[in-house]
């Protein structure tokens, strides 16, 4: 059996070939929901960053009137990631389904790995022409081996 790697270096790519998947979704595999450990980490390095940055400011004697919309950006900074909390996907026989888009399965199904600002992130590329975010899902690799190719 094999392993999927889950540390990613800059833009690596891992291939998988895969069945060739119908045009309707079929059966249901596997169901991938919410990484809510790497949701709530990305926060608090995000948090740990905008209170140095915040705290910066105000050491430095930033005026109090430009101190208030700073916090309210670094506040959005902060709960970027919480708009992950809905990520997941199904997997199904004959493809994918990522928020409600089925995305049929066949040929090579490629795993990108990118670094990011603070965490690397994690892409699944199905030959179309958008590639689908599971950074923030749990087991996405380990299970969609699981269910295509029977690799772990």
């Amino acid at each position: 059996m094999r392993r999927q790697r889950q540390n990613w270096h800059l833009n690596e790519v891992q291939t998988q070939n895969v069945p060739v998947g119908g045009p309707e979704p079929g059966e249901l595999l596997f169901t991938v929901g919410p990484d809510w450990r790497r949701i709530g980490l990305e926060a608090l390095i995000r948090l740990a960053v905008s209170a140095f940055a915040l705290g910066l400011a105000a050491y430095q004697g930033t005026k109090a009137w430009l101190l208030l919309p700073t916090a309210a950006v670094l506040l959005v900074f902060v709960l970027w990631p919480l708009r992950h909390w809905r990520d997941g996907m199904e997997l199904h026989r004959g493809g994918v389904i990522c928020r409600g888009k089925f995305y049929p399965v066949g040929g090579r199904a490629a795993w990108v790995g990118v670094n990011t600002v603070f965490l690397s992130s994690t892409f699944l590329d199905l030959g179309g022409k958008k590639r689908i975010n599971v950074s923030f899902m749990k087991d996405a690799e380990k299970l969609f081996a699981r269910a295509y190719s029977n690799v772990v």
